[in-house]
């Protein structure tokens, strides 16, 4: 699964040349561990910062991958249990009215690095999740972003426990 990873990071900076806008963006994560076995597990709010870029398929319709490093996880106690990801979203845009847009797709993570003083298991070394969301560009390449992705995969292998985050970004389109 790594290879696969690097493989299409790899993919992502290929392209760079033919792609019509490349971006900034970062924001703040509020992330939680959910599921059956996530009693214990409170919110934690943390931060992501990446690049992306946007390739025009039809008049309206744009295939937006980003690059971004996340920081996800939750609060158990007075504690935090962070889960660094490398996530690689590649998500389908469609232009409603020329400012906002909804999109929506697949992220792809590979653990960069967690905490484990707080945490007795280890996590999975990926993650998969289905994110969707709103964008709003404010004028002049500036943009906010609001999105939430659900993890489809368990972060420990003997636990029901899955990712749950939403984004608030702040971007901008050179």
């Amino acid at each position: 699964m790594r290879k696969l990873f690097l493989a299409a990071a790899v993919l992502f900076f290929i392209p760079i040349t033919q792609a019509q806008t490349y971006g900034i963006k970062g924001g703040v994560n509020f992330a939680n561990l959910t599921g059956n076995n996530a009693n214990q597990f409170d919110g934690l709010t943390s931060f992501h910062v990446g690049a992306l870029m946007e390739f025009n398929i039809l008049d309206r319709i744009t295939l937006q991958p980003e690059l971004l490093y996340s920081v996800q996880g939750a609060k158990i106690g007075d504690d935090e249990y962070k889960l660094n990801y490398v996530t690689l979203p590649v998500m389908l845009e469609f232009d409603i009215d020329g400012s906002l847009s909804i999109n929506a797709g697949p992220q792809f993570s590979l653990l960069a690095n967690e905490t484990k003083r707080v945490a007795p298991k280890e996590a999975n070394n990926y993650d998969f999740g289905l994110a969707a969301g709103l964008e709003y560009e404010i004028t002049g390449g500036l943009f906010i972003q609001g999105r939430y992705i659900w993890g489809q995969r368990q972060v420990f292998e003997d636990a029901d426990v899955k990712n749950s985050v939403i984004q608030l970004s702040l971007g901008f389109y050179f």
